[in-house]
C-alpha cells in the first residue's frame, strides 16, 4: 500500500557507527528501492541527507542512504555489519538499484550486490583507488594516504551496472575501462561532462529520464546519448568543463567558455568563480577580482569560492594576501585536508620569490629572474 500523500515518511538509523551510517527512507510501498552511497564530502558529519535523499522522497521511492564520515572510499572495518543491514532491509523489494557518483559510485558497483541489489548506477566512478590495483590515479594523495584498503576481491559483483563518464576524463576512462573487463557493464559516454558527470546531467534534465528507464528496463544508450548531446548547451557544467581544457596560451577562448557557463547557469557560483579565475589568467585582474567577489556573495557560495580568490591573488604576486586567506579557511573548515597543503605551497612560492628577488638585486636583475621563473 502507498503511503498516503499526508503521511510522514518514516526515516530509521538501520546501522550507525562513529564513521557510517545507514539511513532508511521508506514506506512509500512500491516494489523499487535504492541504495545509495554518498560522495566525497568536505562537510564531517553523519548527519547530513544521503546522496539523492530529496531527489527520491520527492518521488516517493523507497531508499536506503549509507554515508561515510571520512573520505575512505568506505574501506572500514565495520562496513560488512553495516552492508549486511542493507540487505536485510532491501529483502522484500522486486527491484533494488545501488547508485552513486564518485567514491559514492565506486562503493555502489563494489558493494551493491552485497547490499542485496541487483542493478547499480554510477556516475564518474572508480574502480578502485588501491595503489596495488589503480596506481594511475592520484587525485586525492592526502585522503588516500590514510586508507587502510581492505581486500575485497572476493566479493559477489553486480549481473548488470551502467556508468555515466566523460571518455575525454583520462583517470575516469580508466576506471571505466577496469570495470568493462571484469564485469557486465553498460558504458554511457558523456564528452566533456567533467567529474563527476552529475551537474551535466542535471544541467540537461537528463539524469531524471536516466534514472527512470533503467528503473523500468527501458534504457537505450545509444538514443540516449543523442538526445544528451543535442541538449548539450543547456548546461553550464560543459561550457565550465571545455574551459577547464583550453590551454594556457589561449586565455581569451577560456574567458569565453567561462562566460557561456554562467550564461547558462547565472546562479552558480563554481561557473562564476571560474570566469573570474580565467580573467585572471588572461591578466584582466581588475575585472576578475570584481566577479570573484560576486561569486563570494552569492547566497549558495562555498569555501571554494574563497579558495578561487585566494588564487587570484598568486595570481597577482599578492603571496602575504594569499596566505593569510588560506590560513582563514584552515580555521573555518579543519577537517579538510589539502588546505594545509596549499598553505605549505604558497610559503614556499613566496619563499621562492623573496630568494629570487634578493639574487635579482645583487646581479642587477630586479624583476627579471621571477618573471622568468614565474
Amino acid at each position: 500500500m502507498n503511503a498516503s500523500p499526508g503521511r510522514i515518511v518514516p526515516v530509521e538509523a538501520l546501522f550507525r557507527s562513529e564513521d557510517l551510517l545507514v539511513r532508511r527512507v521508506a514506506g512509500f510501498g512500491g516494489p523499487l528501492c535504492y541504495v545509495t552511497f554518498a560522495s566525497y564530502t568536505d562537510d564531517r558529519t553523519l548527519d547530513r541527507p544521503g546522496f539523492g535523499e530529496d531527489y527520491f522522497h520527492g518521488r516517493r521511492i523507497d531508499a536506503i542512504h549509507v554515508l561515510s564520515r571520512e573520505n575512505r572510499w568506505y574501506q572500514h572495518p565495520e562496513l560488512m555489519d553495516a552492508l549486511a543491514a542493507v540487505a536485510a532491509a532491501v529483502a522484500g523489494y522486486e527491484r533494488v538499484i545501488a547508485y552513486g557518483s564518485s567514491m559514492g559510485g565506486f562503493a555502489a558497483l563494489r558493494y551493491g550486490a552485497t547490499s542485496g541489489a541487483t542493478i547499480g548506477l554510477a556516475l564518474s566512478p572508480q574502480y578502485s583507488v588501491d595503489p596495488a590495483i589503480a596506481p594511475f590515479d592520484r587525485r586525492w594523495p592526502a585522503d588516500l594516504a590514510r586508507i587502510d584498503f581492505r581486500d575485497d576481491a572476493d566479493l559477489p559483483t553486480l549481473p548488470v551496472q551502467f556508468v555515466a563518464y566523460d571518455p575525454h576524463e583520462a583517470h575516469d576512462r580508466r576506471h571505466f575501462d577496469l570495470f568493462a573487463a571484469h564485469s557486465a557493464t553498460v558504458g554511457l559516454r558523456v564528452p566533456h561532462g567533467g567529474h563527476p558527470v552529475g551537474s551535466y546531467l542535471v544541467e540537461t534534465d537528463m539524469l531524471h529520464s536516466l534514472l527512470e528507464q533503467i528503473e523500468d528496463g527501458s534504457f537505450d544508450a545509444r538514443a540516449y546519448v543523442q538526445e544528451l548531446r543535442r541538449r548539450r548547451r543547456r548546461s553550464g557544467h560543459y561550457f565550465y568543463t571545455l574551459a577547464l581544457r583550453i590551454p594556457p596560451h589561449r586565455p581569451r577562448q577560456k574567458v569565453a567558455l567561462a562566460r557561456l557557463a554562467v550564461d547558462a547557469q547565472g546562479d552558480n557560483p563554481l561557473y562564476r568563480s571560474q570566469l573570474g579565475s580565467a580573467l585572471d589568467a588572461a591578466g584582466d585582474f581588475d575585472a576578475g577580482y570584481q566577479v570573484h567577489l560576486e561569486a563570494i556573495a552569492m547566497a549558495n557560495s562555498s569555501m571554494f569560492q574563497v579558495h578561487y580568490l585566494m588564487r587570484h591573488h598568486e595570481a597577482r604576486g599578492e603571496y602575504d594576501r594569499a596566505i593569510e586567506i588560506v590560513e582563514r579557511l584552515i580555521a573555518d573548515y579543519p577537517a579538510v585536508l589539502w588546505l594545509p597543503l596549499e598553505r605549505k605551497r604558497l610559503r614556499r612560492k613566496r619563499r621562492h620569490l623573496t630568494w629570487l628577488g634578493r639574487l635579482g638585486g645583487t646581479l642587477g636583475l630586479d624583476g627579471v629572474l621571477e618573471r622568468w621563473l614565474y
